[in-house]
C-alpha cells in the first residue's frame, strides 16, 4: 500500500499494470476498491427491494397454503383408498377361510391326481321292478371299495393303466441278403 500511495503522488493515478500486480500480491485490495466504486442505494431502490421480498414471501406463503390444502384433499382420498383396500383384503381373507373350510371336507391330494367322486348309479323309475326282491344291484363292489379308500386318503387316486401298443416290425432287406425274385 505504501508503494501505491507514492506512485499516486508522483503520477496522479496508478497504471493498470501496477494495479494488476498489486491485486495478485494482495487479493483483498481489489475487493475494497470494488466496494468503494459501488454507489449508495436510494430510498426508492430500498423500498422496491423490500416490496419484492414481501411479494416473494407472500407467494411462498400462498404456495405453502395451497400445498397444505392439496394434502388435506389427498388425505381424504388416501383414507378412502385405504378403506377400500382393507375391505378387499377382508373379502379375500373371508373367501380363503371359506375355501379352507370346504377343503377340510374334501379328501387331500396324495398323488399327482385329484380325487374324483364316482357317478351315482341310479335306476330310473321306469327301469325299477315292482318289488325290492326283484331289484338287482348296480355297479361293482370292488370299484366302490377302491373309491372309498381313495376318498379316505388311504390310497392315492390313480388312473387306469393304459396298455401300450406294440409297434409293428418293419421288414428291411439288407444288401448282403437280398431276396431273389424271379
Amino acid at each position: 500500500m505504501v508503494l501505491r500511495e507514492e506512485k499516486m503522488l508522483t503520477n496522479g493515478e496508478p497504471d493498470e499494470e501496477e494495479e494488476e500486480e498489486e491485486e495478485e500480491q494482495n487479493p483483498r485490495a481489489s475487493l475494497t476498491t470494488q466496494n468503494t466504486t459501488r454507489e449508495k442505494k436510494t430510498e426508492k431502490q430500498r423500498r422496491k427491494e423490500r416490496e419484492e421480498k414481501e411479494k416473494a414471501r407472500t407467494r411462498l406463503a400462498q404456495r405453502e397454503q395451497t400445498d397444505k390444502q392439496q394434502q388435506w384433499f389427498r388425505l381424504r382420498s388416501i383414507k378412502a383408498e385405504l378403506q377400500r383396500r382393507a375391505q378387499v383384503t377382508a373379502q379375500r381373507r373371508q373367501r380363503r377361510q371359506e375355501r379352507r373350510e370346504a377343503e377340510k371336507t374334501q379328501p387331500r391330494r396324495l398323488g399327482r391326481l385329484r380325487f374324483e367322486a364316482p357317478d351315482l348309479e341310479v335306476q330310473l323309475s321306469d327301469e325299477l321292478p315292482g318289488s325290492l326282491r326283484q331289484l338287482k344291484p348296480e355297479g361293482s363292489l370292488l370299484k366302490d371299495r377302491f373309491k372309498s379308500l381313495q376318498k379316505r386318503n388311504l390310497i392315492e387316486p390313480r388312473e387306469r393303466a393304459k396298455f401300450k401298443l406294440k409297434h409293428k416290425l418293419k421288414y428291411v432287406e439288407k444288401r448282403a441278403f437280398k431276396e431273389i425274385t424271379l
